[in-house]
């Protein structure tokens, strides 16, 4: 009998013991889920960007063909204001080619002078005619006559290079020659850059619309990011950026918006645009590297801003709670009216019903036994989902989207 009675005890105690362990880890969980959650009111600088993903590329980037080759002008014949007849020599090039006057008339303007260059149809002079009609003479006209005696030619279907003065890798300026040929015409760098290939030897024969050269200039780069339509609204050419490169974690690059797309590209029913930021300094970033922009829209100095999830809204109007204590320690809060102004995805500016330092109430994380979870909840209920954006917000931009939140069922606790 004793030993049932022992027994007995021994189950009571451990019964006891368990219930005293469950209870004492409920009250735990309990406490845990009547603890709010506050941060307080901050000053200082906010700022509200939108940013993208692109790679770098080269803003200069192009082919160079044998159509722009020039004449090197020898001598111009003419003067503005002077009257010619027709076959007249208004013009004569090193090579021997000798602009004429198609027909009999006045000279209005002059475009070239000795020792210039003249492209393909390029300008050479105005004229004008007996009717009044004032035309322009160009090189390859039918009045601009070859020399037999000098072999020379007008630049027909093909070209025989004489001399090529670069190679590849060549790093050249824009005017430089690249190519001089045996009709005395010359191709000359339509821009700075590094020659990233060549395909014309001495000797060889170039149609008039084949590709000499490529031309890449590594110092002047650019990238381009996809902006979704929300936002690109708010961008515009000249608005500064800040850049960051996978391949430079921790180096920041500066720029500027130089173009926003018009037109944008439909995915999945969503909009997006490019936009085009040039890179001040490039420094060591590489074509083809991936990077990161910020634009900034706007920002302000000294604003009181706390997290987007501190506000609420009921209709038209936006309020923060704000935690409050009775002498009996109960916890109660005060419903706040307040104004915003700018806001990015993280943080939302108040103008009006708060000062920095003030605490308020925020969303917290529920607890489930002695872990926290990642679920919402308003004090005394369930917090439903809802998105708050000031009425100068960044859109989908800044880091991490917090949720913002709808006003809680009945309104707030306590007072105003």
């Amino acid at each position: 009998m004793k030993k049932w009675i022992i027994i007995t005890v021994i189950i009571v105690v451990i019964g006891g013991a368990s219930a005293w362990f469950l209870l004492g880890n409920t009250d735990q969980t309990q406490s845990v889920e009547a603890a709010a959650q506050t941060t307080t009111a901050q000053k200082g600088k906010l700022e509200v960007a939108v940013s993208g993903s692109g790679s770098v590329t080269a803003i200069t980037d192009q082919d160079v063909t044998a159509a722009n080759t020039i004449l090197v002008v020898d001598s111009v014949s003419v003067a503005t204001g002077d009257t010619v007849d027709k076959g007249d020599t208004l013009v004569t090039f090193n090579n021997g080619d000798v602009a004429t006057a198609p027909y009999d008339g006045e000279i209005t303007s002059v475009s070239v002078q000795s020792g210039s260059g003249a492209s393909q149809g390029s300008i050479l002079l105005r004229i004008e005619d007996e009717d009044e009609v004032v035309a322009p003479v160009t090189r390859g006209d039918s009045s601009v006559s070859t020399d037999s005696s000098s072999g020379g030619s007008t630049g027909g279907s093909s070209l025989t290079a004489d001399t090529v003065s670069v190679k590849e890798g060549d790093v050249i300026e824009a005017g430089a020659t690249l190519v001089t040929f045996t009709d005395g015409s010359i191709l000359q760098a339509p821009v700075a850059g590094t020659i990233t290939s060549l395909s014309v030897a001495s000797g060889d024969s170039v149609q008039s619309s084949a590709t000499v050269a490529h031309i890449t200039n590594y110092s002047t780069l650019q990238t381009t990011i996809s902006v979704d339509e929300l936002d690109v609204t708010k961008v515009a050419v000249g608005q500064a950026v800040k850049i960051t490169a996978s391949a430079f974690e921790d180096e920041t690059f500066e720029g500027s918006v130089t173009k926003v797309a018009r037109v944008g590209t439909a995915t999945n029913g969503v909009s997006t645009f490019d936009v085009t930021v040039q890179i001040t300094d490039p420094k060591n970033l590489k074509i083809g590297m991936s990077t990161e922009a910020s634009i900034s829209i706007e920002s302000k100095e000294d604003a009181i801003y706390v997290p987007v999830e501190a506000v609420y809204t009921s209709g038209d109007e936006k309020y923060v709670l704000v935690p409050t204590s009775s002498d009996d320690s109960t916890q109660s809060t005060n419903k706040i009216t307040v104004e915003t102004g700018i806001s990015n995805d993280t943080f939302v500016e108040i103008t009006s019903g708060l000062a920095e330092g003030d605490s308020v109430q925020i969303p917290r994380v529920q607890s489930s036994g002695n872990s926290s979870q990642g679920g919402m909840m308003m004090p005394g209920g369930d917090f439903p989902g809802g998105n708050f954006r000031g009425e100068n917000s960044g859109g989908r931009s800044g880091v991490g989207a917090p949720t913002g939140g709808q006003a809680p069922s009945g309104g707030g606790q306590g007072g105003n």
